[in-house]
């Protein structure tokens, strides 16, 4: 596979590199590295260290070697007990970046040399490899979410649960259930796993609203409809200075995406597809689905957009045989690409103009993103649709 064969040569140049000079060239293709080896995870296990010596971890972590406040539920501080701390933090994140690769190997199935080109770009892109020179967890979740992909296949109630573990864990993977919905005979299971996390969710209600209050947000290195209100408010714009007005411009920016949704599917031209790849559907609806909800409930950092990755060979497949829900998937799957790659803390661009474009106080993929929104939002819509309508009971004629 083209794509398998991309990330490991990838590694290997990377690891030849290292063992040269010493050092990571993270920045040359487009990742700021941290102070540390796997920042985002010295958070996660460093509370580790604290827990064990009774120190209270949540929602500050005195132990984090960079003072951050927790961005993750408290149950995240309980696996220290299994004897891990920071010291662990290399090969654990080390762990992560391979469970993440092989994960998203095996979700895509067959490809064409020009969708394995296309797959393989949007692994090794900078907002995907973000997460991996950080260690995050959230690449943990994406392959939890491809392990509901594989499983729902067998049995609906199968693949809502490590989607639903998953969503205990970060909250957000839980919009994956998405993929649930595309089927009807899912239904149950769906209805089951949003039962399940809704108890969740009151039950720690109190720990979400704190994570909502510390979790950093930023414009240059994120993305969602709260970074459009973030990048106004710090551009001086009067109209975003209170809190009522940055919650108005954040709805009205979902409510112009809902729109553009709404036109997409309205002037929608279908024409006939071949046999559809059932697996690359659901993992489409899984991707679709962390990206719609995640851009709604506020600021996500970059690396969050690798699960964008589960919608291109779908994307490709549309292209190549039509019968999209909404048009122009090219479009989309351009939109992706690029988005994928200038979506990072140090882009790759040419002729001195990354700190032209690090000081932009909007960031122009964030263009892109809301396109994205749109556009995920109707395919998804109008998949909603007619699965309801084909679900609808025929009526009899006499």
């Amino acid at each position: 596979m083209l794509a398998g064969v991309a990330v490991l040569v990838f590694f290997a140049v990377l690891l030849s590199f290292r063992g040269v000079t010493g050092t990571t060239p993270w920045a040359t293709v487009g990742v700021e590295p941290g102070d540390r080896s796997f920042a985002d995870l010295r958070s996660v296990t460093s509370s580790w260290d604290c827990e064990r010596r009774g120190i209270q971890t949540f929602p500050n972590n005195p132990c984090d070697p960079f003072h951050r406040p927790a961005n993750y539920p408290r149950i995240w501080t309980q696996f220290g007990r299994v004897g891990l701390g920071q010291s662990d933090t290399v090969p654990i994140g080390v762990a992560i970046g391979i469970v993440f690769f092989i994960a998203a190997l095996a979700v895509v199935g067959p490809l064409t040399l020009g969708e394995g080109a296309v797959y393989g770009a949007t692994l090794l892109a900078p907002a995907t490899l973000l997460g991996v020179e950080r260690g995050n967890v959230d690449l943990l979740m994406f392959a939890l979410v491809v392990a509901g992909v594989l499983l729902v296949r067998r049995s609906s109630w199968l693949g809502a649960v490590p989607i639903a573990l998953a969503a205990v864990l970060k909250i957000f993977p839980g919009f994956a259930l998405a993929m649930l919905l595309r089927r009807r005979g899912r239904w149950p299971a769906a209805a089951a796993a949003v039962a399940v996390l809704l108890v969740y969710g009151i039950v720690t209600l109190n720990d979400i609203r704190t994570l909502r209050s510390v979790i950093p947000r930023e414009t240059v290195n994120s993305y969602g409809a709260g970074v459009v209100v973030e990048s106004l408010r710090l551009a001086g714009v009067s109209w975003t200075q209170s809190a009522m007005e940055v919650r108005y411009v954040r709805l009205a920016v979902i409510a112009l995406g809902l729109l553009l949704a709404l036109a997409l599917v309205l002037v929608a031209r279908r024409r006939s597809a071949g046999d559809p790849d059932e697996r690359r559907l659901d993992a489409f609806w899984a991707g679709a689905g962390v990206y719609v909800g995640s851009y709604v409930f506020g600021s996500n950092f970059d690396y969050r957009l690798a699960f964008l990755v589960l919608c291109v060979p779908q994307l490709c497949s549309w292209i190549r045989q039509g019968g999209a829900p909404a048009p122009w998937p090219g479009a989309a799957l351009a939109a992706l690409i690029v988005t994928l790659w200038l979506s990072s803390t140090v882009p790759p661009l040419p002729f001195g103009l990354q700190g032209w474009y690090i000081h932009l106080w909007f960031p122009p993929e964030e263009v892109l993103n809301w396109l994205l929104f749109g556009w995920l939002c109707a395919a998804l819509g109008a998949g909603l649709v007619r699965t309801a309508l084909r679900s609808r009971p025929r009526m009899r004629t006499a």
